[in-house]
């Protein structure tokens, strides 16, 4: 079978995204039928853990206060000290390179940074 990269518009967002010829043949792969995802990857990952996203820690520096997480699309995302939920007894979480957290993404006149970051699980 022929496969091209289709772009795609989520209907959650309206952001467009492409169906690519790698997705479209591991879909093959497995047996399953060749169609596009409903939702881009941002709007199923928000289904998928109670409408927050979910990502990697690249690294995180406590002392400046700052770093990054990586999407599961794999694009990078800012992460601020002041982002960061506050664990139970009050503290900042601490963040480790690797490590799975959620978050939410909110828009600041730099751009997007990571909000409401909580270790995952």
């Amino acid at each position: 079978m022929n496969y091209r990269d289709k772009l795609i518009t989520c209907p959650e967002c309206g952001k467009q995204y492409v169906f690519t010829v790698e997705k479209q043949r591991q879909m093959a792969d497995r047996g399953l039928e060749v169609v596009p995802p409903d939702l881009c990857g941002s709007c199923t990952q928000a289904t998928l853990y109670d409408g927050q996203l979910h990502g990697q820690i690249k690294w995180f520096s406590p002392e400046k206060g700052y770093g990054f997480l990586v999407q599961e699309d794999g694009s990078e995302l800012f992460v601020h000290r002041s982002g960061l939920a506050p664990s139970a007894d009050g503290a900042p979480p601490a963040l480790a390179e690797g490590q799975e957290v959620l978050y939410e993404v909110a828009e600041t006149p730099k751009g997007p940074q990571a909000v409401q970051v909580t270790p995952y699980p």
